[in-house]
């Protein structure tokens, strides 16, 4: 069973809720709830962290932080199943997410208001790059976040990234929760509210600050890992015949051209960090054939319980 643990008191009627995933995430937490603590937004929030590192090491660095309410346990809990949990307990009408290794703009929260106030039921915000240690880092930032870089204008996108997103609560109620059990639920379902007629948002002024893997085998572990994860989640959700997990996994070594040539069109749309994507292709291009091959393996094999 769960346990529950109550590190604050609640914050009466908050504009947004915010929820963060937290594994094994004790070198990044702090700086994410200073972010936080730090907002200018006149809009009342709350921050809940859903914690399943069953290490106790986040309890003492969250109770640091007034307002925050900490629920731990002690199975491993994907994103996917700790923001289910944390839209669960929300009090707001809107919830935002940021992940534990983001830090927050100053001005996240008036942002993420402004932007419901428009009427969209999802909206995206922008992921800048924010400890660029080496070209391992660089490499592992554009491999996730190049679609969704630092940019001057708002847009309407078929995703949008997890580690920034917020939507009107009600829609989880209209569409059902993430999917559990898996990395990629985000996409997943996105592509259920696109089916549904909603458009998702992209607003770049909703800004955070990642902080990069900064290993090589982390980095490839963490490619082949999500690759296999996403192509997981796509077969079943698009229910894929074993003809059609056949054919795309066979033919998983086109992946990286596909990757890299969208990655082309998008650098040269958006030139806010050219220079470094130039200088990381040799890295990038090895990020990217991990992310194939653990695609290829997620058509033909999906993906072994890794709890």
């Amino acid at each position: 069973m769960s346990h529950i643990n109550h590190m604050s008191l609640f914050v009466e009627r908050p504009d947004v809720s915010v929820i963060i995933a937290s594994y094994r995430s004790q070198k990044t937490i702090r700086d994410c709830l200073v972010s936080l603590s730090q907002q200018s937004a006149a809009g009342r929030f709350e921050v809940i962290v859903v914690d399943s590192s069953n290490d106790g090491i986040a309890a003492p660095i969250v109770s640091e932080f007034t307002g925050v309410r900490l629920y731990t346990f002690p199975e491993r809990k994907y994103c996917g199943d700790a923001r289910n949990f944390g839209i669960s307990v929300a009090l707001a009408d809107i919830v935002a997410f940021i992940d534990a290794d983001c830090t927050a703009d100053k001005n996240w929260i008036e942002r993420i208001i402004e932007a419901h106030a428009c009427g969209y039921v999802a909206v995206g915000g922008s992921i800048a790059c924010r400890i660029p240690e080496n070209y391992v880092g660089w490499a592992a930032y554009f491999t996730e976040f190049s679609k969704w870089m630092p940019a001057p204008t708002s847009s309407d996108m078929d995703d949008i990234a997890g580690a920034n997103m917020s939507y009107k609560k009600k829609v989880f109620g209209e569409q059902g929760d993430f999917i559990e059990g898996t990395y990629c639920s985000d996409t997943e379902f996105h592509g259920r509210l696109k089916k549904a007629g909603y458009r998702l948002r992209f607003v770049p002024s909703i800004r955070v600050y990642h902080k990069n893997l900064g290993s090589f085998s982390e980095y490839i572990k963490h490619e082949f890992a999500h690759g296999r994860f996403f192509a997981s989640v796509r077969r079943r959700s698009l229910e894929f015949s074993n003809m059609k997990r056949l054919l795309y996994g066979s033919f998983c070594f086109f992946i990286p051209l596909k990757l890299f040539l969208e990655m082309i069109g998008q650098h040269t749309k958006n030139t806010v960090y050219f220079s470094k994507f130039l200088s990381s292709l040799p890295l990038l291009m090895i990020g990217l054939f991990s992310w194939s091959l653990g695609e290829g393996a997620g058509y033909l094999t999906g993906v072994p319980d890794a709890r």
